[in-house]
């Protein structure tokens, strides 16, 4: 489906190059950029187009979303009001080692392994392996374009289960043959989740297995890295640099952030500074400093390793050491809110303030009543640390969030699915950077990591935002998250209108984007 031929006029144009924005009309035609024109130039006799306004405005690409979690929402929500409201037009998926394929056929205890990134626990699975899933995204009428990676956790679950070894030669040269078929189906790269099981049993040889066939197909791999803390974060970064660096390819660090309260983040920043003189490495961050992610999280690695299942056992059989261990975490009470827990709704929403009895035999009563599925939020970031990766050319801005409309009720959405890129906008302009360069980071950058093309070039798909550089924002909070962005006026997915004058056309123009299909 395409529109009318459009004109975009008025306004002044960032690339997405990086160019300061320059007064410009642009003018779409079959879905795609058909001309890029001057104001001293544009033709006294108009376009003979439909006109949009775009006078005060800044008109730009539509932000590219490197790492989300709409691996299923997507198919929940497919008109998106949580990305289209904040510019987002096309997702990627399949990030921190967990993608909804492959499975081996036990997809049902591929959703647990992947219950940390699925906010529609209810929504029914139509595919039965990997190809079946991108057909799924495919056919879905979605307002947003999506593309996938493949998730190393996922391979791995589905050649070795939830085991905590090393892989045999014959499982290792399947998890290549499944990784080998992902692309074959049009997956864009890999991702690996380092601190969630079964991903974080994975050993050097079997990353260099894995990070040798993504360079061979030029694709990206994605990294939810083992650690964060400072301290620890030099060898979790050199775990995956080290078979890149050997191999080749690119390698994306997720969610670039500290935890913990340590100082020291500005080493780790110098430390990926100096590989990139050698490797081809980049990293993306949302801009807050609060985390969501599963409860098990917290947990020891020796424990979490082996799955909810386990853990539950653990809080059946112990359940003061499991608090024990939940409580050397270090967080206060007011620092960790439960974002999801289906069985326990009164709980969602609430931070342990709220706790009947002590905090943390609560938790281990949640994950008792929830099969170990229990997500939260935790203020495990310092802002002069977000500030000090978001000042380096080389982050990207990216949202960790993930496809919703207002309807949700099975979670709690951290306000970054409603707001990162309208927020990450305003706090990149608030330390002084350009727009030309903001928006890079939120177009061209992210999308040339993921081997997708973005820019307001002929030729190219017509994404494209329209906004008011002085008011475009977010006001999503943990109190209130399902909230619009300000200051965004048009949103266009392929030449169509799928937000005008700042609300939804119900439009659904989005299309799945298969490796070699982005042209």
């Amino acid at each position: 489906m395409t529109a009318a031929r459009t004109a975009l006029v008025g306004g002044l144009v960032a690339d997405g190059f990086g160019n300061e924005p320059r007064a410009a009309d642009v003018i779409v035609a079959d879905g795609r950029v058909e001309a890029v024109v001057p104001v001293a130039q544009r033709p006294a006799a108009g376009y003979g187009a439909e006109v949009v306004d775009c006078a005060g405005r800044i008109v730009a690409p539509g932000f590219v979303d490197i790492h989300c979690h709409s691996d299923i929402s997507l198919l929940a929500y497919p008109g998106n009001a949580s990305r289209v409201s904040q510019g987002i037009t096309t997702e990627v998926v399949g990030n921190c080692g967990m993608s909804p394929a492959p499975g081996n056929a036990d997809f049902a205890g591929l959703k647990g392994i992947v219950s940390v990134i699925d906010v529609t626990p209810d929504f029914p699975w139509s595919w039965t392996d990997l190809p079946g899933w991108l057909q799924a995204l495919d056919e879905a009428p979605t307002a947003t374009n999506v593309a996938a990676q493949v998730g190393h956790g996922s391979l791995r679950f589905a050649v070795s289960g939830v085991a905590t070894r090393p892989l045999t030669t014959d499982e290792l040269e399947t998890l290549e043959r499944e990784t080998e078929a992902a692309f074959d189906a049009g997956v864009l790269g890999a991702s690996v989740g380092l601190m969630y099981a079964p991903g974080e049993s994975g050993t050097a040889d079997e990353f260099e297995r894995l990070v040798r066939i993504v360079a061979r197909h030029d694709g990206v791999l994605s990294a939810h890295l083992r650690d964060y803390v400072p301290s620890r974060q030099y060898a979790a970064i050199d775990e995956l640099a080290e078979p890149v660096g050997k191999v080749g390819g690119r390698l994306q660090i997720s969610h670039l952030r500290a935890v913990g309260g340590e100082d020291g983040f500005d080493g780790v920043l110098a430390r990926i500074e100096d590989l990139r003189q050698n490797i081809d490495i980049a990293g993306d961050l949302y801009p807050y400093v609060h985390g969501h992610t599963a409860l098990l999280q917290l947990l020891p690695p020796e424990l979490r390793a082996a799955g909810p299942e386990a853990v539950v056992d653990a809080c059946r059989t112990d359940p003061k050491g499991v608090a024990a261990m939940l409580r050397v975490s270090g967080y206060a009470n007011d620092q960790i809110i439960i974002m999801k827990a289906t069985k326990s709704p009164e709980a969602v929403g609430r931070d342990l303030d709220a706790a009947p009895g002590d905090p943390f035999d609560y938790l281990v009563d949640l994950l008792l009543a929830n099969d170990g599925l229990v997500d939260a939020a935790m203020e495990s970031g310092r802002w002069v640390d977000v500030e000090a990766a978001f000042r380096k050319e080389w982050v990207s801005v990216a949202s960790d969030g993930t496809a919703l409309d207002a309807s949700h009720s099975a979670s709690v959405p951290h306000p970054r699915s409603w707001g990162a890129f309208s927020r990450g906008y305003r706090y990149l302009r608030d330390l002084g950077i350009p727009i030309g360069e903001v928006v890079r980071r939120m177009t061209t950058a992210p999308a040339s990591r993921a081997g997708l093309s973005s820019g307001i070039v002929p030729g190219l798909r017509a994404d494209l935002v329209v906004f008011d550089d002085e008011r475009f924002d977010s006001t999503a909070t943990f109190a209130q998250p399902a909230v619009p962005s300000v200051g965004l006026d048009h949103v266009f997915v392929g030449g169509v209108a799928v937000l005008s004058h700042g609300e939804q056309t119900g439009a659904r123009p989005g299309t799945l984007i298969r490796k070699g299909s982005d042209v």
